[in-house]
């Protein structure tokens, strides 16, 4: 035992001596690199809490006990405005504005009874089953193709030329008029018929050209200069085609790392000008678009097709002896019109078309709602699905940011087509909260 005693003895640190007086001394801290005994920290510290600039440190004594300040990624983000709004802006627009237009009957649907299924009740409403709808403005059966542009050409063409991200789309079900709201009969795009008959898509080019003419007229000191560069695409099947030349299939949707834009890889795009060059580049898309026929329509559009003009803009000042670019993007998107199988019998190829519109409609309706809710509650770190169909991938850029849309929802009066109906109304209201 004794032998264990002084081993451990042998092996034991020595206490220190007593300081004079009989006390020994608390142990001291060693400051930590982001502890500054003495003075307070300086200004530029990363570390420093906000509330030290009211309250210095001041002399730190031996029996001080200090702790960490709180590591930077460790803070919880402020998320409120660094100042209030301004009145103005509670009353600007939401950037969307959707529009309603009900088709006029068809004998073939037997919409010739007196009391179709809904109805408008104002310029801006329309009623159904006892509900009332409020949407930008409303478009009867009685409204022409130069009555529907009014509503919508030329704030498009006013929000691209000003450096604004502008779409219009077109939804609803099959048979419903889309098609013919965006392009009209290929006969009148052609110049072949009347050209009351024409669609959105050859006026807002038209409405386009005209005023990029009085812009240059205008600016002449400034020197300023307007391109334009077109491409069309189909998604059929969830997989893209270029309508300017079908032979290239399956393209692949790139994003740029530098400047995050989306783009598809390999698509043919052409340079116009006036609106010689944009009518054989309309002409040649749809004439390639898949449309097969159905028991609802019998030129029923099997893909979405999107029609893209870029526009950039430059200008000098002689003053200055700088140049200024500006670049905005139009998209003309006719999608393919939802359907449902009891309704239109569908089986083999048609089935799977149905399936895949219905999928990636419900991708859009999905998106649009999140994009809903987040402007209602304030939450931008909330992840928005655009990568959940190639559709709203590639028109990413065109539904978030500051881009402006232009939402047509067309709607069939006919009573068999009620369910379908109430659908894109309510599909409507979500887009424009």
């Amino acid at each position: 035992m004794r032998s264990l005693i002084s081993e451990h003895a042998r092996h034991s640190p020595a206490r220190p001596a007593p300081f004079p007086g009989g006390e020994t001394p608390s142990r001291r801290r060693i400051p930590k690199e982001n502890v500054y005994a003495g003075t307070a920290p300086p200004s530029g510290d990363p570390y420093r809490s906000p509330s030290s600039t009211a309250k210095p440190l001041g002399d730190i004594t031996p029996t001080l006990n200090l702790t960490l300040p709180p590591r930077p990624l460790k803070r919880k983000l402020d998320v409120s405005p660094a100042v209030c709004p301004r009145p103005e802006a509670e009353a600007a627009d939401s950037g969307v504005q959707v529009v309603v237009r009900i088709r006029p009957p068809r004998s073939v649907e037997g919409e010739e009874a007196p009391d179709p299924c809904l109805c408008r009740t104002s310029a801006n409403s329309v009623a159904i089953q006892g509900q009332t709808f409020t949407f930008d403005a409303v478009a009867d059966a009685a409204s022409t193709q130069e009555d529907f542009f009014t509503l919508v050409g030329p704030p498009l063409v006013e929000n691209c030329l000003a450096g604004l991200n502008s779409s219009i789309f077109t939804y609803g079900q099959t048979g419903s008029g889309k098609t013919y709201t965006m392009w009209g009969p290929l006969s009148a795009t052609s110049g072949d018929s009347v050209a009351c008959e024409r669609g959105l898509a050859p006026r807002v080019f038209e409405h386009l050209f005209a005023r990029i003419k009085q812009e240059q007229g205008k600016h002449k000191d400034k020197e300023l200069i307007h391109s334009c560069t077109c491409s069309f695409l189909e998604i059929y099947n969830e997989q893209i085609t270029d309508l300017l030349d079908p032979m290239q299939k399956n393209l692949q949707i790139r994003e740029d790392v530098k400047t995050a834009c989306v783009y598809v890889e390999s698509l043919t795009k052409e340079s116009v000008s006036t609106m010689k060059d944009v009518t054989p580049l309309l002409l040649k898309g749809l004439a390639n678009r898949r449309t097969e026929s159905t028991s609802a329509n019998a030129d029923s559009s099997r893909s979405h097709c999107v029609f893209t003009c870029v526009i950039k803009s430059e200008s000098k000042n002689l003053e200055a002896g700088s140049n200024s670019i500006r670049m905005s993007r139009m998209n003309l998107v006719d999608l393919a019109g939802s359907e449902r199988q009891k309704l239109t019998h569908a089986a083999g190829d048609r089935l799977k078309e149905a399936g895949n519109i219905n999928r990636s409609l419900s991708a859009l309706g999905n998106l649009i709602n999140i994009l809903a809710e987040i402007s209602q509650s304030g939450k931008p770190w909330q992840h928005v699905p655009y990568r959940n169909s190639k559709l709203t991938f590639l028109l990413q850029e065109s539904l978030g940011g500051n881009a402006m849309l232009a939402m047509i929802c067309t709607v069939s009066p006919s009573e068999s087509c009620k369910s379908e109906t109430l659908s894109t109304l309510r599909f409507a209201q979500r887009a424009k909260l």
